[in-house]
């Protein structure tokens, strides 16, 4: 009982300073959670997806491995930072 009254408090808390944000910045900052809980998501469950469905050999798993950190690196250095600081641009602009 005391767990779940502090789980609905914490949840209660989080929601609170998210409409507080939210009446601040509005539609940027919506857009910018969005866009970086996408992208976690995205990254992290395309890479179980992939990393199970391998062949139980070791070498193949580290190569993939390998690969998909550097293609995973490559894209959020060159696409999502930059998109994700042009956000920040216009949201210290206001």
């Amino acid at each position: 009982m005391i767990i779940k009254l502090i789980f609905l408090i914490g949840l209660g808390l989080i929601f609170y300073l998210f409409i507080k944000n939210i009446t601040k910045h509005r539609l940027l900052l919506i857009v910018k959670g969005l866009l970086q809980i996408g992208i976690l998501i995205l990254f992290i469950a395309g890479f179980f997806k992939i990393f199970f469905n391998l062949p139980p050999n070791i070498y193949i798993k580290f190569i993939f491995l390998i690969i998909y950190i550097w293609c995973t690196v490559g894209i959020n250095v060159n696409f999502m930072i930059p998109l994700i600081n042009f956000i920040d641009y216009k949201l210290d602009k206001k």
